[in-house]
């Protein structure tokens, strides 16, 4: 089988003369499931240490833990500089390099038995390739009511239709109560979906507008351009086809009464 450092010399002999090391971030502690699903945060969380691990590393090649001792590539990043700072860690001065950009978020390798040991050289300890995902893929479909799609997740769902077919097979065969959740303030709003496409209709108009043309949204929005950054989107409830649009309402309406999103959340009327 073909190890990560056997498909990645196929692309660049970068790293060929280097001192390289293999970094799998995984952390069980509630903050950091946040930091692992938002690129920016991890790249923070990765520049600060308590010890000079990467103190003569030249580049790192870096993946994020999944189930058992499966790894997802993350990045290639080249340690320009380190300084300790007052509080005794270590915070390293990482560029992100642009080399094999068709392999991130794309390759699983099998990190081996010692999964403690979350950095390793990257010659000495080879990595077998288990999959390569397709484009843009955001993993196995879980059932309607049993996911949360933060809005670059929901973005590259719909960028990426092919790649996701479970996703949208499922979200256009059903209509359905939704909740957005502004995680920035608790707020909630929501919505519903009904006619021929369902959710996934509905739910391309966020990935598309950031706001679904809904006011408070909007109103957010031009708070700050990147505002959509904060919603988590979720479906609560879906509901027979044969149901008419009213009907719909009636239950949409239902659930705004419930969790009082007119008078302490996001939606208008």
């Amino acid at each position: 089988m073909l190890n990560i450092q056997e498909l990645i010399s196929l692309r660049t002999d970068i790293f060929d003369n280097s001192k390289v090391k293999l970094v799998r971030h995984q952390d069980s502690r509630i903050e950091y499931r946040d930091v692992i699903k938002d690129r920016k945060k991890l790249i923070e969380y990765q520049k600060e240490q308590g010890t000079n691990v990467f103190g003569k590393t030249e580049y790192l090649v870096s993946f994020i833990g999944q189930e058992s001792t499966k790894s997802l590539l993350f990045g290639f990043f080249r340690v320009r500089n380190v300084e300790q700072r007052e509080n005794g860690k270590f915070y390293y001065d990482l560029e992100e390099i642009t080399v094999c950009l068709e392999l991130i978020d794309r390759v699983i390798i099998d990190w081996g038995n010692a999964t403690r040991a979350w950095h390793q050289d990257y010659r000495n300890y080879k990595k077998e390739v288990l999959e390569i995902l397709p484009k843009g893929y955001l993993g196995e479909f879980p059932g309607l009511t049993n996911f949360i799609l933060d809005y670059d997740e929901l973005k590259r769902l719909f960028e990426n239709p092919d790649a996701n077919r479970d996703w949208k097979n499922h979200l256009s065969s059903i209509n359905g109560i939704y909740m957005i959740l502004d995680k920035s303030t608790g707020n909630q709003y929501i919505g519903s979906a009904c006619g021929k496409f369902g959710i996934w209709q509905r739910w391309n108009d966020y990935a598309r507008t950031k706001h679904g043309g809904n006011q408070l949204l909007i109103d957010l929005q031009l708070t700050d351009s990147e505002y959509q950054r904060n919603f988590q989107f979720t479906i609560l409830q879906t509901l027979p086809s044969n149901l008419t649009s009213k009907e719909v309402t009636n239950i949409e309406s239902l659930y705004k009464r419930k969790f009082g999103t007119r008078f302490h959340g996001l939606n208008k009327n």
